[in-house]
């Protein structure tokens, strides 16, 4: 053997030894150092998650049931698994100590698959005989609450941290177990009955109010109320018509001492009949509601009389009479499929579909303080409408035919964040009563700013609370047996009223990016040779139908066009091949274009590759040994520093 093969294998084995040292010295540098290097940070717990992990005044157990080899047979299960236990990791090593995990394998027939589906952990079948996969967690704190994650869905992996971070605030020692939530309402959620004396009925409680009823401690505010009790975190307010200026006083109060708000107003409210009026008398009682005054403080503005139409979300609605069915799609009504919510707000983020009728029009008001961020939204093809063309007799026929796009993407619901001041100076006057000469101010001290951020929630449409819109009753025969949603209205509602009783820690959390991710460069770079494939093929068949439009033209200007025994002229002939040679070159071409793509996507996953496996690795070594080195010094300084005491 030679020089150079000597040389080479000692050069070899001298890599394995330095490549074996670096790990040996980077795994005892780095036993207590964490870098995470990933795009959106997906293993860096936010401020809002450290915060809640470190507030647990109690011990709080977490159990996570995952069935090993199941899972290490299913990819995608086993990559979002890791990332679920480093998240839990997480949360623990911030929590000091409180928050406990524990990863259970839930073997077949054993006691911990019994634990697992009492706490109601869900069993996946996988498709593989009675093979079940379980990959859910099971949260417990001293006083016996419980938190359930039935299963971990990789498809919403960026709520993970949120969902996470929700349920240990739930079980965390600070939470109110009875959440109240203010109501107050210009609508008949709550039902109302009839009178007997004047042939009137009733009408049935709303299943938004029984939803609500439900999942919180709802109270009922009144429409004049002055005051905002001091236990409620959480106010509804729903349709508010003419309200008064002490009201206002006490709702903009409330927000600037830190309660949260969840509004609904209505340029157009179909469901606003008064009791004892029926749908012709109550079309001529106005059915608008706005707070100018109090969502301008908030930084929101809603456009007055005006609604958003919709093409591209409009509801088919039926036009015909008796037996000549006809079908239209009505502009003022919107079915708001997934691309028209915020994929990054825990309200709507999980939300499949919304449906809303005769919806209001919202912007950030100009010179706001408040960060505004839209939770539902119209396409851009969407047109505003002036409220009176829907108020009595809509026609969607005409709306649809007279359409125009604007354009622009329209604001139906936003959320507004950050600090605001109060809408008022200072309290209002009430007026003087007879008795008394004397006015009387609001209760409670002024305050001209808020204290901590607001946090409010501004919704265009009252429209979508009412039962139409969002659930069906299941009968069998005079037998109530349920109800189906056929939209996610009422989770809209319940979603948002839950946000908002957390803490500011949780509402401050967004969906994270997700953990798996394709490379978007080489996706660019095939759908932009794709793009030219079609192009190319497109025009080969246009020469081509050209080409034989030309010879049917020059076919019937022959003399002899009737003799079918000619079949073709010279001229004919020369044509044929010269579309021939134009045929075999766009194809050319086309390989070109091909052969383009796969260089350049073979090129760029090398170089990936070399970043991956080479540099890297190369980085963290480098680093690695500095620290190493940094710590070995510090070491030596600090001995010569006792040496010399």
């Amino acid at each position: 053997m030679g020089n150079k093969g000597l040389i080479s294998i000692g050069a070899l084995g001298a890599a394995l030894v330095i490549f074996f040292a670096v790990n040996i010295v980077a795994g005892r540098a780095f036993t207590n150092t964490r870098a995470d290097l990933t795009d959106g940070k997906l293993y860096t717990l936010s401020p809002g998650s450290r915060a809640i992990a470190k507030s647990m005044g109690e011990p709080v157990h977490l159990t996570l049931y995952l069935s090993q080899k199941t899972s290490n047979d299913l990819p995608q299960i086993k990559s979002y698994a890791q990332r679920v236990q480093e998240m839990l990791r997480e949360f623990a090593r911030a929590s000091d100590g409180k928050i406990i995990l524990s990863v259970v394998d839930p073997e077949p027939f054993s006691e911990n698959e019994d634990k697992a589906v009492a706490a109601g952990v869900g069993a996946l079948p996988t498709g593989r005989g009675d093979e079940r996969l379980y990959f859910g967690l099971v949260g417990t704190n001293s006083v016996d609450t419980t938190e359930v994650i039935p299963f971990f869905d990789p498809q919403k992996e960026e709520y993970l941290e949120y969902d996470l971070a929700k349920r240990l605030f739930n079980l965390s020692d600070s939470v109110s177990k009875t959440r109240p939530v203010g109501l107050m309402t210009w609508l008949p959620l709550e039902g109302s009955e009839g009178n007997p004396m004047m042939g009137g009925r009733g009408t049935p409680e709303w299943q938004i109010h029984r939803r609500l009823k439900e999942s919180f401690d709802l109270r009922p505010i009144a429409t004049n109320a002055k005051e905002i009790p001091a236990d409620i975190k959480v106010l509804v307010i729903v349709h508010p018509k003419s309200m008064s200026e002490a009201t206002q006083y006490a709702v903009d109060q409330f927000v600037m001492r830190g309660g949260h708000v969840v509004v609904f107003v209505d340029p157009n409210c179909e469901a606003d009949v008064p009791p004892g009026m029926n749908q012709f008398q109550a079309m001529q009682v106005p059915k608008s509601s706005e707070l100018p005054r109090l969502l301008g403080a908030w930084g929101v503005e809603m456009e007055p009389a005006k609604i958003a139409a919709d093409t591209a979300s409009a509801v088919p609605v039926n036009v015909g009479q008796g037996n000549r069915p006809e079908v239209v799609r009505y502009v003022a009504f919107l079915n708001l499929d997934k691309s028209r919510r915020s994929a990054t707000d825990p309200v709507t983020g999980q939300l499949e579909r919304l449906f809303l009728g005769t919806a209001g029009i919202l912007k950030k008001k100009d010179g706001g303080t408040t960060d505004v961020q839209p939770l539902m939204t119209t396409s851009k093809e969407a047109m505003v409408l002036d409220a009176s063309k829907v108020s009595v007799f809509p026609e969607p026929k005409k709306l649809l035919a007279e359409y125009v796009p604007g354009g622009k993407e329209l604001w139906l619901a936003v959320r507004a964040t950050g600090k605001a001041k109060s809408a008022f100076t200072g309290p209002p006057t009430e007026t003087p009563t007879p008795e008394g000469d004397k006015s009387k101010k609001a209760p409670g001290a002024f305050l001209a700013e808020s204290a901590e951020p607001i946090n409010v929630i501004v919704v265009a449409d009252c429209d979508m609370l009412t039962d139409r819109f969002w659930i069906n009753e299941s009968r069998l025969g005079n037998l109530l047996l349920g109800y189906d949603e056929f939209t996610d209205n009422g989770s809209f509602v319940i979603n948002a009223v839950d946000n908002l009783s957390g803490s500011s820690d949780l509402l401050s959390l967004r969906a994270r990016g997700k953990f798996s991710r394709p490379f978007t460069r080489i996706e660019e770079l095939r759908l932009d040779a794709q793009q030219k494939y079609q192009a190319k093929e497109q025009e080969l068949q246009k020469k081509l139908a050209d080409t034989e439009r030309q010879i049917n033209e020059m076919q019937q200007k022959r003399p002899d066009a009737k003799d079918t025994r000619v079949v073709l002229t010279p001229e004919q002939q020369k044509e044929i091949e010269k579309f021939r040679a134009q045929m075999v070159e766009t194809r050319k071409e086309l390989r070109n274009v091909k052969f383009n793509l796969d260089k350049d996507t073979r090129s760029l996953q090398n170089r990936l590759m070399a970043l991956n496996i080479g540099l890297m690795p190369a980085v963290i070594a480098i680093f690695a040994l500095g620290l190493a080195a940094y710590r070995t010094s510090r070491r030596a300084a600090d001995r010569q520093t006792a040496s010399k005491g």
